[in-house]
């Protein structure tokens, strides 16, 4: 939050910089998007929400499957064990930690796949959302745009760049 907040007043410090004298903050338009509303409300992210569920209650079912075949084998076993003789015994332990193995990397792989799916989708929706905030920034004539979380600055109005300027003296 602490560095957030730095950034924050760092943008500002060099926004400021590059205004007129006669400018006041009060020239320079700031605005903020809520980037969980638009993954919550927009069309889009309804749409992801409900195909991401959708997989996720698929895979949770095999998960779910699997699981109680696994625990099925596991209590038979357990019933059975004092009366095996030693190989049998062990080939089956052998057999339940496989099969318990098995079954964690499933769900490895499934959680994994999850925040994978989730990633790209967020990156997908930032670049159409950065997009469409540089649109309406400049409609509304906003010089900043910051989202209320992560990723911070949407939106700068090039005439607030000062890039060019401090190439100039670095390179003196």
């Amino acid at each position: 939050m602490k560095k957030i907040l730095f950034i924050f007043l760092l943008i500002f410090g060099f926004a400021f910089s590059t205004i007129d004298a006669a400018a006041t903050p009060e020239q320079i338009k700031v605005a903020t998007v809520d980037f969980q509303r638009i993954l919550r409300e927009s069309k889009l992210g309804q749409n992801y929400i409900k195909k991401a569920r959708s997989n996720i209650e698929k895979k949770q079912s095999l998960l779910n499957k699997l699981s109680e075949q696994f625990n099925a084998k596991r209590n038979s076993f357990n019933e059975q064990k004092l009366v095996l003789e030693e190989r049998k015994r062990d080939e089956k332990e052998e057999e339940l930690a496989y099969k318990a193995n098995e079954l964690k990397r499933k769900r490895e792989d499934f959680e994994l796949e999850v925040r994978i799916a989730d990633s790209r989708f967020q990156r997908d929706i930032l670049r159409l959302l950065g997009s469409e905030v540089k649109v309406v920034a400049e409609q509304l004539g906003y010089d900043l745009v910051f989202s209320n979380e992560a990723p911070g600055l949407m939106f700068l109005n090039t005439e607030l760049d000062i890039t060019d300027k401090v190439l100039e003296r670095m390179n003196k």
